[in-house]
Parts: structure tokens; sequence; C-alpha cells
């Protein structure tokens, strides 16, 4: 049976009995007995190291621990967080010829976030091309192409407009979250490595920042062959880039234990086999009939379709018809629903992931 944790009213009650029947046995104490008062004070520190007890109780497991036992527990497991990163760009202005404009200089996007140059850039033929980074980690500090930053403090000669280039600022990642954090640990607990088994690939790519799902696909070119596939699903596009399937390919070859400090990685036999696949969105775009079509009914089907998308959507896997009206009809007032399209399965090949496209809602027929 489980221990319940008594109120402070209980623990008082209990001490002024125990009082009573060890002192006079009489069957009340003076409201302002210095037994009362005794009972009270009692309580009051008796109930602080129950309301402790309880929270240790919680730290001791992953699956319960706050922010900073969490990470005690990655320590001895060799698992860190993973870090956040800063947004880099690049943009122009304009100004006169031969102005400098120094490293460190602050910029700031019209949401406010500041953003600091790389290096000096001199103004050549009215123009100067600036590289930067955000002063903070974080997907917020990501911009658009087109934005515009403004000089913190302006520069004589020089435009107080930055335009940002073609790319936007991009790459800026969020500090890995406590709930993403405590799953990469309970995967690490429920299935410790084996020495190059599939889920060891998918767990170091899921220490990489940015990388939020991974797939392990063996024999992905015949015998002695492994192909890793992952997606980022908090930047803009969920499809890696080649330099960040670059980046994980080498982390996975070797890495340094943010732990012990030994260098590891998958076994040198393994690599000459081991590939990291460049997949391609595979959109599905849902033209749906429901019942009742209100605006509730239809942001909790696209949730609903967004988690079955994340759970489901990998490489070589098909989303059924039947798994869709799953998610669907369990949406929160959904009634009904008829899916006009898509009309059959969502088979993906080994070079594709699922992506949820756009969902045209109209009332039930």
């Amino acid at each position: 049976m489980p221990f319940s944790k008594p109120t402070l009213l209980q623990i008082v009650n209990r001490i002024v009995s125990d009082l009573n029947a060890r002192v006079d046995n009489s069957s009340t104490f003076l409201r302002r007995s210095v037994f009362l008062i005794l009972a009270r004070v009692l309580g009051g520190a008796v109930h602080l190291l129950y309301g402790f007890l309880d929270f240790m109780k919680r730290q001791l497991f992953i699956s319960t621990a706050d922010s900073e036992f969490l990470t005690l527990h990655g320590n001895e497991f060799g698992k860190t967080r993973k870090a956040g990163i800063k947004a880099t760009g690049s943009g122009s202005t304009t100004g006169t010829n031969g102005i400098i404009i120094p490293a460190e200089t602050k910029l700031q996007s019209e949401s406010g976030n500041i953003y600091s140059t790389i290096s000096d850039v001199t103004v050549s033929g009215g123009v100067a091309t600036l590289s930067f980074i955000a002063d903070e980690q974080g997907d917020s500090y990501n911009e658009l192409a087109g934005a515009s930053l403004t000089f913190i403090s302006p520069i004589a000669g020089v435009s107080t407009i930055v335009t940002v280039d073609s790319a936007g600022i991009i790459d800026g990642v969020d500090e890995e979250s406590d709930d993403a954090y405590r799953n990469r640990l309970l995967a690490r607990k429920r299935q410790p490595p084996h020495g190059g088994t599939d889920f060891d690939y998918v767990d170091w790519a899921l220490e990489v920042s940015g990388v939020t799902r991974a797939w392990c696909i063996p024999l992905y070119q015949g015998v002695g062959t492994v192909g890793l596939a992952f997606v980022r699903d908090d930047d803009a596009s969920i499809i890696p880039t080649e330099d960040q399937r670059l980046a994980v390919y080498n982390y996975i070859l070797e890495h340094t234990d943010p732990v012990s400090s030994f260098l590891i990685g998958i076994p040198v036999t393994v690599t000459p086999g081991f590939f990291v696949i460049p997949v391609s969105a595979l959109t599905v775009n849902f033209n749906l009939q429901i019942e009742p079509d209100t605006a509730v009914v239809r942001a909790s089907i696209t949730a609903r379709l967004q988690d079955l998308f994340k759970s489901m959507g990998g490489p070589g896997e098909t989303i059924t018809i039947s798994q869709m009206y799953e998610a669907i009809v369990s949406a929160v007032g959904e009634v009904r629903t008829k899916i006009i399209s898509p009309a059959d399965d969502m088979a993906a090949s080994v070079q594709q992931v699922h992506v949820l496209g756009d969902i045209s809602f109209g009332a039930y027929q």
C-alpha cells in the first residue's frame, strides 16, 4: 500500500494526542498551553521533513526527477543534456567606402533579438556584407530571409539597416528540454549499449543538438552496411542539410564522452559501411469532411495527425488509412469524419520521411 504523506493538521493532532497521553491524560490542553505551542512547532518541523522526503523520493527515478536531478542521473550514464546552439547568418548594408564596421558590433531585430558581428568589415563599392551570431542560444533567434536588423549604436557613414540575405539566420537551437532529455535517459536505461545494435546508432544520433528523431536501417546497402536517417523537427524544415548530416556522421564515428573524456564511437570495422541517409519529405495533404466542423475540432484533429506522423512517419514505414482514421476519431469533439484524400495508405521509401502537409476541412456530407 503506498504511503500517504500526512497533512500539517494531522501531524499536530497526533503530537497533541501523544502529549496528552503521556503528561496528564486530560481531555484537552488550554489554548495558550505550552504543550499546544510545542505541538504546533514540532508539527511544522516534521511536516517540512515529510515534504523533503517526498521531494527526494521523486528524484530517485528518471521518470519523475526534476531538472537538476535529471542532469545528475544523466551524468551517471554519461549522457549530458544537449546544449543550445546560437543562430548565425549574414546580411548586407550600404555605406561610405573605407568605413570599417568592427567586430562585436551589435545588431537588433524587430523582435528584439541581439546579434554580434563576427569580424571587421570594410565598406567597399558602397556595400558591406556582415556575418553575425546571436548573443544567446535558441530557436527564437532564427530569422527569415529579408528580415531587417538595425545597429544598436549607429555608425557614421553607414546605413542603420542590415538586410538578412537569402539564407536567413539559421541553426539556432534551444537547449534540450527536460521531457526530451528524460526520454533519452529512459531509452538508455531500458536499452543499454550493445556495441553497435540498431538502437545504439539512434541513441548516438539523438545526442547531437537539433536532432529530434532518428532511425537505423540495417543492411542499408547489403550485408555489412548500416544506414542512419534523422530529422530536425524544431527547424524550419525537418529535413537536415548536407552539413548537418556530416556533423552527425562525424559525431557517430568518433566523439569525446562528456563525462569520462574518453574518445568513443562506432566500431572501426563498421565505418566503411556506415551511411547517413539523405532523406526527403513525403508530404501528405489531407482533405477531410468532419462533423462538427468547428475550430476546436479542427485544431484537435491537426494535433492528432501531427502526433501520428511523428510516431509512425519514419523511413520505409507506411501510415495506413486505418491509422489515420484512428488518430482523427480520437480528436476532442469529433463525431464523424470522411477522408476524401489521401485515398490510400502512404508508404515511404527508405529515403523518405512522412511530413504532414496542408489540411482542408469541410462539413460532413
